[in-house]
């Protein structure tokens, strides 16, 4: 299991997406208005997996599902479907960070979005590594 090379770009993507549970997306200010006043005031926020309860849902699902598959190594088929799996909540994941920084009035992306670009790239990586192993074991088998 650990000499396999789709069990190492798992587990980083596992660790990259617990990460950025306290590693920010993105950070900014967002303008709110002070109860009983006309003033608006700007309070600085900081956009990551613990931003609200989707986000933090997803983040923390997609974290185990990733940890999981890595025990998934005898049968390859759930272990690229539960992939295929992750890289659809990550999409989903992505889109809920990019909806809510429309809440934001001003800011700038910060380390954490190349979190969740590394982890789609982890995802990949290790698509091909078990793809790689399923032809090793149809070549050996074509060989029986």
């Amino acid at each position: 299991m650990i000499q396999r090379i789709q069990t190492i770009w798992l587990l980083l993507a596992s660790a990259c997406l617990f990460a950025s549970l306290k590693i920010s997306f993105y950070a900014g200010n967002i303008i709110t208005a002070v109860e009983g006043t006309s003033v608006n005031t700007k309070i600085f926020s900081e956009l990551n997996g613990m931003y609200n309860i989707i986000t933090n849902v997803l983040t923390v699902s997609i974290g185990v599902l990733s940890f999981v598959a890595i025990f998934l190594y005898a049968n390859r088929k759930i272990q690229i479907r539960t992939i295929l799996i992750t890289m659809l909540l990550e999409l989903l994941l992505m889109f809920e960070y990019e909806s809510c920084i429309k809440k934001f009035a001003e800011g700038n992306y910060t380390i954490g979005s190349f979190l969740q670009l590394l982890v789609m790239i982890f995802f990949i990586l290790a698509l091909r590594g078990i793809r790689k192993d399923q032809k090793i074991v149809a070549e050996s088998d074509r060989l029986r």
